[in-house]
C-alpha cells in the first residue's frame, strides 16, 4: 500500500467568479489526522466535496491511492473513501441497524446479500457509539445528535482508506463529541487509514489533529498542527483576537474578551 494516501496538487475552486481557494498542495499519509478550519464561507465543505469526487469542476489534481479521482468510478471511490455530511437526510423509513449496515453496500457485488461479517461489523459500530438500545428505532424519530452518531457508525462500517468528515461534532454534546471522535480516530489508526475533518472547535483540532489546513483564500496555510495552531495564526484566520488556554494537558483557543481596534473583523464580500 502506498504511504501517501491522498496527494493534492495545486487545487483551486471558484464559484460565481469568486475564488474560494487556490494552489492548495499537500499530501496526506496513512495514520494521519487532518483538521480543516476557517471562517464561514471560505470553502471548507467545498474543499471536502472536491476531495470526495463530488465536485468535478475544480482545477488541479487529486490523487487517491496513486489514482487520479477523475478517472475512478464513484463505486470504486466508495471503497476508497467515505464522505460524512453534517446534514444527513432521511427520505425513507429505516431502522438504525439497517442504516448502519448500509455502509457495507459499496463492497457488495451485484445482488449480493449481507453476510455474517457485515452483521458483525454493524454490531461493533453500534456499540462504539452507544446505539445498541436504538437499533430497532426508525432513524426519522431520532434526535439530531442520535442521527449524527448513526451516520458516523455507518461510515465506520464502510471501512474505506480515507475518511472525509464535514463537521462531525455538530449536534453532539461535549461528552458525545469526545466519545465519538475518540472512536473514529482509534478506528482510523487501527485500519491504517487517514482522516480529514472540518471543525469549528479549536479544542477538537488541538486534541485530534496532527496536521491542519487553515483555509482563508490566498492566505491559506497547511502543515504541522503544533506549528500552525497558534494565537497569531488563529487570530488572523478568524479576524478576532484569540488566546490560548491550557490546563492538565488540554489546550484550546478562545476569543479574547478584549477587542483591539487593529483586529476588528473586516467587512467580507
Amino acid at each position: 500500500m502506498p504511504e501517501i494516501l491522498l496527494d493534492v496538487r495545486r487545487l483551486g475552486f471558484a464559484r460565481h467568479r469568486h475564488e474560494l481557494f487556490c494552489d492548495l498542495s499537500f499530501q496526506v499519509r496513512r495514520g494521519e489526522c487532518w483538521a480543516i478550519l476557517g471562517p464561514n464561507g471560505t470553502g471548507k465543505t467545498t474543499l471536502l466535496s472536491c476531495l470526495a469526487g463530488l465536485l468535478p469542476n475544480y482545477r488541479g489534481e487529486i490523487l487517491l491511492a496513486d489514482q487520479n479521482i477523475a478517472h475512478i468510478s464513484l463505486h470504486a471511490q466508495a471503497k476508497l473513501r467515505a464522505f460524512f455530511s453534517a446534514l444527513p437526510f432521511d427520505a425513507f423509513s429505516l431502522t438504525v441497524f439497517d442504516a448502519v449496515l448500509a455502509g457495507r453496500h459499496p463492497h457488495f457485488p451485484t445482488w449480493q446479500w449481507e453476510n455474517e461479517e457485515d452483521y458483525a461489523l454493524t454490531c461493533e459500530a453500534l456499540a462504539l457509539f452507544g446505539l445498541e438500545a436504538l437499533r430497532e428505532r426508525d432513524v426519522r424519530t431520532l434526535s439530531a445528535g442520535e442521527r449524527q452518531r448513526v451516520a458516523l457508525a455507518a461510515m465506520l462500517t464502510q471501512q474505506p482508506q480515507l475518511y472525509l468528515l464535514d463537521e462531525p461534532a455538530v449536534h453532539l454534546d461535549p461528552g458525545q463529541q469526545i466519545t465519538a471522535l475518540d472512536a473514529v480516530c482509534a478506528h482510523v489508526k487501527k485500519q491504517c487509514a487517514a482522516l480529514l475533518m472540518v471543525l469549528h472547535e479549536p479544542h477538537l483540532a488541538t486534541r485530534y489533529a496532527d496536521h491542519v489546513i487553515l483555509l482563508n483564500g490566498k492566505e491559506s496555510q497547511w502543515g504541522d498542527a503544533a506549528q500552525l495552531l497558534s494565537e497569531a495564526a488563529l487570530s488572523q484566520l478568524f479576524h478576532t483576537p484569540m488566546i490560548a488556554l491550557e490546563k492538565k494537558g488540554v489546550k484550546t483557543f478562545v476569543p479574547s474578551l478584549a477587542q483591539s481596534s487593529g483586529t476588528a473583523s473586516p467587512s467580507r464580500r
